[in-house]
Formats: C-alpha cells, sequence, structure tokens
C-alpha cells in the first residue's frame, strides 16, 4: 500500500506553516516592536515639546501685545479661572493666549506666568503623559530654557531647547 505523508484528506497536500515558522515570526516581530516603541514615543515627545515651545512663543507675543496697551505685564495672568486678566502670577488668561498645549483633551502641559511691570517669565510644566520631560521656560528678554535633568531649575547649560 502506497502512503503519501505530505497528502491530507482526498488527496490534497497539506500546506500551511509550521510551528517553528510561526515562533521565528513571532520572535523577529517582537524585535522590531521592542526598537520601533521607543523610537516612535521619544518621536512623540519631541511633537509634544515642540508645539508647548509654540505656545510658548505665542504667549509672550499677546503679553508683548498686552504691554504695549497697558505699559506693563502686570495683570496677565488668570488668578480666578474666568479667562480676564486679573493678577501678576499664575496661568495665563485665556483673553491673552490660550496654548494649544493646555487642553484639557491632551493635558500635557500646564502654563504660568510670573509677571513684574517690565519682566515676565512663562513657564510650561510638563504633566502626566509628558511628566519627567522638564520645564520650558520663555523670558520678556528672549530667553529659552529646558531643564533637561529635572531638578526644577533651568540651570546656565540649560538656557536653550536644543536637544
Amino acid at each position: 500500500m502506497l502512503s503519501h505523508p505530505q497528502n491530507g484528506i482526498f488527496g490534497m497536500r497539506n500546506s500551511g506553516f509550521s510551528l517553528i515558522e510561526l515562533l521565528v515570526a513571532l520572535a523577529i516581530f517582537a524585535i522590531i516592536s521592542a526598537i520601533a516603541l521607543p523610537l516612535y514615543t521619544a518621536y512623540t515627545d519631541r511633537t509634544y515639546r515642540s508645539q508647548a515651545q509654540s505656545d510658548l512663543l505665542n504667549c509672550a507675543q499677546a503679553l508683548e501685545r498686552f504691554a504695549s496697551n497697558n505699559f506693563t505685564y502686570v495683570g496677565a495672568a488668570d488668578s480666578d479661572a474666568d479667562g480676564v486678566p486679573d493678577a501678576e502670577d499664575g496661568p495665563i488668561a485665556t483673553q491673552i493666549c490660550d496654548p494649544r498645549s493646555d487642553d484639557p483633551a491632551s493635558d500635557r502641559y500646564t502654563f504660568a506666568l510670573d509677571a513684574e511691570p517690565n519682566t515676565f517669565v512663562i513657564t510650561a510644566t510638563p504633566q502626566n503623559a509628558m511628566a519627567g520631560d522638564g520645564i520650558l521656560q520663555y523670558t520678556n528678554a528672549g530667553v529659552r530654557g529646558w531643564d533637561r535633568n529635572g531638578n526644577d531649575a533651568i540651570e546656565a547649560d540649560e538656557q536653550t531647547w536644543d536637544e
């Protein structure tokens, strides 16, 4: 009697993947995923940081317009969350500047203003998914700061947004 071990029911040839082939494919997929996921996460973090930097510049322009009309930066913050400028320190009033990366849906940065009559510092503090990325700052003199080491202070070598 002739026997054909490769033939299945009705004389059709068995085809498909062996267990070893599937395990090799799974291992390759796992290795690629282990490499790609951290790269993707770093890419998205840079994107969110760039958006916050853009928001800082837009808010600085808005503060300059505010100071042109009021001859001071004081009063551009919002102390009672109604969007109206009424304080010198605190969140930036939404009537002056409404940062996109401060959106409650994304909730990645909070923006705060520390204003004096002739100077200001805007700070973007990372939170939730961006926590640990280091605060970003921009001053009226155009000084940019990024606390890369996460010690909550902008040191001399951190007065840039460059990576």
